[in-house]
């Protein structure tokens, strides 16, 4: 058993551990990334699935997450987290700046696609509009494959974050997973993990768990944080579809549009996707594949805001189904899917949901107010959690960059 010492050691890689350790690395502390994956891209996509059936996507390896997102940035419970005292203004703006987040350009919309949809919809009265990318235009070629890992570079990860991570001192090992923090005199004083050489211990004077909704929780429970992993949202998303003869986004980045207007009143969103590979089509489509094979059609995801009622327990499994309230939810949004798909020209006997039901932004398993203070500590001294985890409400919206903001302010409050 290996012993070694730092300042600071965060366990995991994805937008809340990346962003912290390249924060605290520039500010001249001695930090040690430990990341259950490995080093590769791209990497491979982990599902995970509740006794209930509904599979829940996560990341392990280089970048977390942010590698197969699609690259949205926007502002999720923003005004929530202000009215616990959260204000992530600047945070929010220095990373709007630095990643030149900006809606997606109109050059990878074409004329019969998107941006022909935009000014039906406009005309209608229906305010849809260009998701907030951090995408670069000059290399997007929208190949479609921003969730199985950019092969152009054009969508940051934060994978670029550890390259100055790095550059500052900070070190990074792969393929251990942290299996408990070291506590002593109610205070963190490292972690307890296993990897290719067998157990390793590291001792730090901070401990910072940002291991995502799912692996964070039982690595608190392991540490006799009882109360972890007994609320858990997970954005739940179903996706309907509608043969569009006169429209074609096939050859766009996918959820380049969204909508937004029930965002804050209802957590639900909707965003426009798309498939190009035939055989995944009939996979999701089953008996209803031949409308879309080989017509033009536009892809409606209905995400929304989830009642936090799952459970992810210590030995990793994990309670999480659909409630009422969640149903009603997804009747909202589909009549408002409907609506934005016959407007496009479908018909309705050309329209359907498909049956998967599925989630991916994993939090409230360590919430603020139940597990963290507002400044993303627990009750044990210097452990502190950045990443999904700590959320308290599902956004039903992408929550990355507000993961990577509350990384930030953790951050400067450290320093």
């Amino acid at each position: 058993m290996q012993a070694q010492k730092h300042d600071v050691v965060v366990v995991g890689s994805g937008a809340g551990g990346a962003t912290v350790a390249r924060e605290l690395s520039r500010a001249g502390m001695n930090v040690i990334v430990v990341e259950r994956g490995e080093d590769k891209f791209p990497l491979p996509l982990s599902i995970a699935t509740s006794k209930e059936g509904i599979d829940i996507y996560q990341a392990f390896g280089a970048g977390g997450a942010t590698v197969l997102c699609n690259g949205n940035g926007v502002r999720a419970l923003e005004q929530d987290l202000a009215g616990l005292g959260i204000d992530l203004e600047r945070e929010y703006c220095e990373l709007e700046a630095e990643l030149q987040i900006a809606p997606i350009a109109e050059s990878l919309l074409s004329e019969n696609g998107s941006l022909k949809l935009l000014e039906i919809l406009d005309a209608s009265g229906i305010h849809m509009k260009r998701m907030p990318k951090f995408v670069d235009p000059g290399k997007c070629v929208g190949c479609g494959m921003c969730s199985l890992g950019c092969p152009n570079g054009a969508k940051w990860s934060a994978v670029e974050f550890f390259g100055d991570a790095l550059s500052h001192g900070a070190e990074i090992i792969y393929n251990t997973a942290v299996e408990k923090v070291l506590i002593e005199n109610h205070r963190a004083v490292g972690i307890e993990a296993s990897g290719p050489a067998g157990k390793v211990r590291i001792a730090a004077d901070v401990v910072i768990l940002a291991a995502g909704g799912l692996k964070t929780p039982v690595i608190l429970q392991s540490s006799g944080f009882d109360k972890a992993g007994r609320r858990l949202f997970i954005d739940l998303c179903e996706i309907w579809q509608g043969v569009t003869p006169e429209i074609d986004i096939s050859r766009e980045a996918p959820m380049q549009l969204v909508y937004t207007d029930m965002a804050q009143s209802h957590r639900i969103s909707l965003s426009t996707v798309h498939l190009r590979n035939k055989e995944k089509i009939k996979y999701y489509c089953g008996d209803k594949a031949d409308l879309f094979v080989d017509a033009n059609w536009i892809g409606i995801l209905v995400k929304i805001g989830d009642e936090s009622v799952g459970r992810v327990f210590a030995d990793g499994t994990i309670a999480k189904g659909v409630t009422a309230n969640d149903r009603k939810k997804f009747e909202e949004g589909g009549v408002m899917a409907r609506e934005i798909l016959r407007k496009a020209g479908a018909a309705d006997e050309a329209i359907i949901k498909l049956d998967r039901v599925y989630g991916g932004h994993n939090g409230a398993t360590a919430a603020i107010g139940d597990l963290v203070n507002t400044d993303l500590q627990t009750e044990v001294s210097n452990l502190f959690v950045c990443d999904g985890s700590v959320l308290p409400f599902a956004p039903g919206l992408p929550p990355v960059l507000t993961i990577m903001a509350l990384a930030k302010r953790l951050a400067n409050h450290l320093v």
